[in-house]
């Protein structure tokens, strides 16, 4: 599943909307006029710049970033921009604003000498070009390297300087996956390319059956370490299915074979060279999602052998790593709900927290966007909390300043965040409350519960974003909260495997106790709370209307109502073995166990559904049935079919349509 999510990332609609709205209703609710208006609230979110990618020179001069923004009802547009930290003058533009690069397809990498900087366009379906970018002068200057007849991304130079290799994918055939879908990029073949920057040559030198997910260079640039699975057969399916049995390999580029350097029990990611290349660091743990890495982190020789834990028994999840001396590695954790900055030592097998904050970047992954130069000590990263536009900082750890001033005239006040802890079954859980803008002590307030995807993420305390949002509800007197139960990640990879062949009962019971404890703690309406999420999120909000009484109302985003059917229904199947140790046709019994539609006629509460009609991940036919049974069973429910979304909802005009449309709902019901 994807980051927020049940379910697979990286899909996207690019067509327009057309709404399939089943019985509709008055979205304004009652007592509208009382509240600001939606409109005053979400604009500014829905204008807020965000920031694909970061990435700060080896000599920490200069700072590279891919600017995202709504260019209007219909699309997003990505800019590149730079900035002299040693000038502190204002950013310059030096990549394209233009529509054609969708969010999050351009990427930033700098050259070894810090004089030049590469970055990815996207110009079609299968087309990307590959930039080069000069810091000389005012940094306007950019020529074309390569232009390829493929999708690219992640591009890193060789330690030599002399190449750039770049993730290669091609979409699959209507023969070779008949559930590719018009909303976004399935990709059966993605392998490593390499593209020499003195004539723009481009090579494969991966093999085409091999479905590469990450990479690294090797330090003397003869070979590269990556995660891959095998691929483009019928019974493999799509590459992106294939991650959760992906293996370490070792890639020799001059002979373009692969070895296999561990399989592992769990999932891997971010694999890393040491700067002396006598080790390899990578995370491993149970995850259910490509984009959202998180687990332990291990080492491992290049001849092989078995992987060391160097955060054995840690109360934390690694997310992100970068070696900066033979010894050591600076890592990002999510640590108890709140971002954190640790050093790790390989060989006394000790952590150093540098830093930590109630924080946490929302794009593309729990914590995207950092980058360090060269001296281990000098990075840039985003940064932004529930109260804190993002923008780009820059600096020794903990003495950042900020770099961009992308979001100056972005204000939306909402309430204030507190960090709560509850126990469930004997353990401990935390989850983040926000407050009603003008919180009165003595009035009553309904609250919506928001839930995580993954269901291996985190809720983190990121600017509301324009999907999947009910932050606004803050600004219009709801308590929100959002519960890191059993699964998710920040409170060690115990924790995080916590739900495993049980998904749906002792999450909901974290849930539950967290919800009773904050009706304990403050004037929240226990009649009168809602449930909501996407994904996982989405399997959450039908899962505990059919299990508890506890929540009057829900809106479901795309997620399960059948563990069973989904098995067959869903691009990405094998991500269901970790958590339920079969398939759905070797042990049909636990997937029904969890499974909301088995249990749909205890279900009172008003219940909106919503899902893209493209959606390969969280198929349409899961929501479609809940919501026809909640039909025949005489319960008040709807159903929204965005049908030029997939996945997730692209499009910013659908983006505001359905947080509007999720505010009213709440607003019938819980008013």
């Amino acid at each position: 599943m994807r980051f927020a999510k049940t379910c697979e990332p990286g899909v996207r609609a690019v067509l327009p909307l057309v709404l399939v709205l089943i019985f509709p209703t008055n979205f304004l609710g009652q007592d509208a006029t009382a509240q600001p208006s939606f409109q005053s609230i979400f604009a500014p979110i829905l204008q807020t710049r965000h920031f694909a990618e970061v990435a700060i020179a080896p000599d920490g001069k200069h700072v590279a970033w891919v600017e995202t923004q709504a260019n209007n009802d219909t699309e997003y547009a990505n800019t590149v921009y730079l900035s002299d930290l040693e000038t502190h003058t204002a950013p310059i533009r030096v990549g394209p604003g233009d529509p054609r690069a969708q969010f999050g397809t351009s990427s930033v990498a700098w050259a070894p000498d810090s004089q030049k900087f590469a970055y990815v366009v996207e110009t079609g379906a299968q087309k990307s070009e590959l930039r080069i970018a000069s810091v000389d002068g005012d940094g306007s200057q950019s020529r074309l390297l390569a232009t390829i007849d493929a999708v690219i991304n992640t591009p890193r130079w060789s330690p030599d300087g002399k190449s750039i290799a770049l993730i290669h994918s091609l979409t699959a055939t209507t023969n070779e996956s008949p559930l590719l879908t018009v909303a976004g990029k399935s990709y059966t073949h993605q392998r490593i390319a390499t593209v020499d920057v003195a004539t723009g040559a481009t090579r494969l030198v991966s093999r085409p059956d091999l479905f590469v997910y990450e990479y690294d260079w090797s330090p003397d640039a003869r070979q590269m370490v990556i995660t891959a699975a095998a691929c483009c057969t019928g019974k493999d399916g799509t590459g992106e299915n294939n991650w959760w049995t992906a293996q370490l390999y070792l890639l020799s580029l001059a002979a373009g074979t692969e070895k296999v350097l561990f399989k592992p029990a769990w999932q891997i990611a971010s694999p890393r060279w040491s700067v002396d290349g006598r080790q390899i660091a990578f995370i491993g743990g149970l995850m259910s999602d490509f984009i959202a890495a998180g687990g332990d982190l291990f080492v491992i020789p290049p001849s092989g052998g078995q992987p060391l834990d160097v955060t054995p028994g840690l109360q934390a999840s690694v997310t992100w790593l970068k070696w900066t001396r033979p010894e050591q590695i600076l890592t990002i954790q999510i640590v108890d709900g709140e971002a954190a900055i640790a050093a790790i030592s390989t060989d006394h097998i000790s952590s150093t927290t540098l830093w930590r904050g109630a924080e946490g970047p929302y794009n593309g992954g729990l914590m995207f966007g950092m980058s360090t130069a060269g001296d281990g000590r000098t990075m840039a990263f985003v940064r932004q909390s529930f109260q804190q536009v993002p923008e780009v900082w820059a600096g020794f750890i903990g003495r950042w300043r900020q770099i961009s001033n992308a979001n100056a005239s972005v204000t939306v006040n909402f309430g204030k965040v507190e960090s709560l802890h509850w126990t469930s079954d004997g353990a401990p859980v935390q989850g983040w409350l926000v407050y009603p803008r003008d919180f009165n002590p003595r009035q009553k307030y309904p609250m919506i519960v928001s839930v995580h995807g993954g269901p291996a993420a985190a809720a983190l305390l990121h600017w509301p974003a324009a999907f999947d949002n009910v932050g606004v509800l803050s600004a219009l007197g709801y308590f929100i909260f959002y519960p890191n139960p059993r699964g998710s990640f920040g409170q060690g990879e115990q924790f995080t495997q916590g739900n495993v062949k049980n998904l749906g009962y002792g999450d909901l019971r974290d849930i539950e106790a967290g919800v009773k404890y904050a009706i304990q703690k403050e004037p929240i309406d226990s009649l009168r709370v809602g449930i909501t999420g996407w994904s996982y999120g989405g399997f959450m909000a039908m899962w505990a209307i059919t299990q508890t009484d506890m929540f009057r109302a829900s809106v479901a985003g795309p997620g399960v109502s059948d563990w069973e059917s989904y098995y067959g229904q869903t691009e990405i199947a094998k991500w269901l073995i970790p958590y339920f140790g079969a398939s759905a046709y070797d042990d049909p019994g636990l997937y029904a166990k969890s499974s909301p539609i088995r249990f749909v006629k205890n279900t009172h509460a008003a219940t909106l559904l919503y899902v893209g009609n493209e959606d390969p991940i969280c198929p349409k036919p899961q929501s479609v049935q809940f919501w026809n049974a909640l039909r025949d069973l005489g319960v008040d429910t709807e159903l929204l079919v965005y049908s030029r979304e997939g996945h997730g909802v692209s499009l910013p005009a659908d983006q505001a349509d359905l947080t509007e449309r999720t505010v009213g709902w709440f607003n019938k019901y819980l008013r």
